[in-house]
């Protein structure tokens, strides 16, 4: 998909003025920045919950959107095999619950399949979120700061998961994040975004493989990464 010279105002405030950005298919491209200056708007404008003031925003009329929230947002009167099923559309509630407990499994979820929101983990949620976002076969997969309040050791282990299900068909994720250190272990792209929503870096991977273990961004980017992430001037 891509934006092109795309303006938002709430009120009298700029949100971002005059962005292009063209997302890569098949990669996973992280968004940077500070609080409020618009990453989450983006997110949100990708998927049509909201409208440009200004510019152009262009994806594939048949493209799937799947979502990811900050917050895991399960049914709290549904199972967890349930919650899954739920956002199968009629092409795909032939999945058989034989086959959506093989996904759930993978996410250390094979306990769980008949638990309720309630009785789970914060990650244990976040699992099933992930599992309810990637089953749909979606080709645009929007993640917003989807990790942010788990612990380190639970956040890395969902990077794990993460790479594993988005190998499996690849879609093209827009995650947002203020983790470098998760920005650089998942992403093929970096976006560092400024004042009014405009770009301040764009870096690209060594590799075009997300994930391989060859892939590794430059010394001078990531010095680059953390000056202007830490609020200093890059060079």
């Amino acid at each position: 998909m891509r934006f092109e010279q795309v303006t938002k105002h709430y009120g009298n405030r700029t949100i971002m003025s005059e962005l292009s950005l063209e997302l890569h298919e098949g990669q996973i491209t992280c968004i940077m920045g500070s609080s409020g200056i618009g990453k989450t708007t983006l997110l949100r404008m990708a998927a049509g919950l909201e409208l440009p003031d200004s510019g152009i925003i262009e994806r594939r009329s048949d493209m799937r959107i799947g979502y990811v929230f900050q917050e895991p947002r399960l049914l709290p009167w549904k199972t967890v095999l349930d919650n899954v099923r739920w956002v199968l559309d009629d092409r795909k509630r032939a999945i058989r619950d034989e086959d959506i407990a093989v996904w759930l499994t993978e996410a250390g979820l094979a306990h769980a399949l008949t638990s309720y929101p309630d009785q789970l983990s914060g990650g244990m949620k976040q699992r099933v979120s992930l599992i309810r976002a990637f089953i749909a076969n979606p080709g645009l997969l929007l993640m917003d700061e989807p990790f942010q309040s788990l612990d380190a050791a639970t956040r890395l282990d969902m990077q794990k998961l993460l790479l594993r299900l988005w190998h499996k068909n690849k879609p093209t994720v827009l995650l947002v994040t203020h983790d470098l250190d998760e920005a650089l272990a998942l992403g093929s792209r970096i976006v560092v975004l400024t004042g009014a929503g405009s770009l301040a870096m764009d870096i690209f991977h060594a590799a075009a493989d997300v994930g391989a273990d060859t892939m590794r961004f430059t010394a001078d980017d990531i010095v680059k990464l953390h000056k202007l992430v830490n609020g200093h001037q890059s060079t």
